[in-house]
């Protein structure tokens, strides 16, 4: 009688794998879904049975890494199953290859991927998943997508300020332009425009590699500390110190001038109007302005720059306005 009863274990044991290899067989192919990988893990987990042909197999294997290399012999599996020979590397390969391509994707979810975008004249304050924070600036777009190894930021335009929680176990990446920012735990600001990335560092340290492409020369690379800025150009890197108030005074809604030129000053308040502003007389682009200008009022803004420089706008029509000297 026990060995009648031997005899039933081992055939039902071998039914089990049985079933496992079917299990292989459909979740590797493409028509699996989401509710069939559930259903599997409910599979997997209703019996003892059910675990302990896996953790016999499992004992069979020193290195899990070598499943990636092989290949899912699904078609030899009617010969095996007139065989009994084959159960114990049936089992190894059922519950390995099961452990490999099934439980991952259960137990390690995929990367979690956000969208954040600010309209003209708007700045964003976010929260992000990880603890760290990101203030977005006006007509900006940002992508945020967080892994176990890493947490990559990718900013499609505008300008954003990163305040950087540490985390040694998943590197903080920025990507802008053509440069990746890395940090641990600092805070640093980025700004993409006219196919230049301006990169100024507020707090701690920041490493700057160049993206792409870069045939036989190795990427161009610079670390920058606080008060510490970078301007990256296509075939130009250009390292400079800061003025952190006035590079950043746009978290507060202002912009600071000293001595600025004025189609520079022209063009930051114009990221926050939406009308286009247009300087025709050279000796009005010529003129140098200094002052804090107040850019969540950016059509009074505009009005005082005329007043202090002595000149006058022009409704042009409905979506422009001209800067001319007064009394023309």
């Amino acid at each position: 009688m026990p060995e009648k009863m031997d005899q039933n274990n081992q055939l039902q044991f071998e039914q089990t794998v049985d079933t496992a290899l079917g299990w292989v067989a459909h979740l590797r192919s493409d028509s699996a879904s989401e509710q069939d990988r559930q259903a599997f893990a409910l599979w997997l987990a209703e019996s003892d049975a059910n675990r302990r042909a896996m953790d016999e197999a499992l004992a069979l294997w020193d290195d899990l890494g070598v499943v990636r290399h092989m290949p899912l012999a699904t078609e030899a599996l009617p010969e095996a199953a007139n065989n009994r020979n084959w159960l114990p590397t049936a089992l190894a390969a059922a519950a390995c290859l099961v452990l490999a391509v099934f439980l991952w994707p259960l137990t390690s979810p995929e990367p979690v991927t956000a969208q954040y975008q600010t309209a003209t004249g708007e700045r964003r304050d976010i929260a992000l998943q990880d603890g760290s924070r990101a203030l977005l600036n006006t007509g900006s777009s940002l992508e945020v997508t967080y892994a176990d190894d890493e947490r990559l930021i990718t900013l499609k335009r505008g300008e954003a300020w990163f305040q950087v929680k540490p985390d040694q176990e998943r590197p903080f990446h920025v990507d802008a332009g053509e440069a990746r920012i890395t940090a641990i735990g600092t805070a640093f600001n980025v700004y993409v425009h006219n196919g230049t990335t301006d990169i100024t560092v507020t707090e701690g340290v920041v490493r700057v590699t160049e993206l792409g492409e870069t045939g036989a020369r190795a990427a161009t690379a610079e670390v920058l500390r606080k008060d510490q800025r970078l301007l990256v150009n296509p075939g130009r890197w250009q390292v400079s110190t800061s003025d952190i108030a006035q590079q950043l005074a746009w978290r507060s809604g202002q912009l600071v001038a000293r001595e600025m030129p004025l189609l520079d000053l022209v063009a930051q308040i114009q990221r926050y109007y939406d009308k286009n502003i247009v300087v025709t007389d050279p000796d009005v682009a010529a003129m140098s302005v200094s002052g804090v200008f107040d850019l969540d009022q950016p059509d009074a803004t505009l009005r005082a720059l005329a007043l202090s420089l002595d000149l006058e706008t022009e409704e042009l029509d409905d979506a422009s306005v001209r800067l001319l000297k007064a009394g023309q």
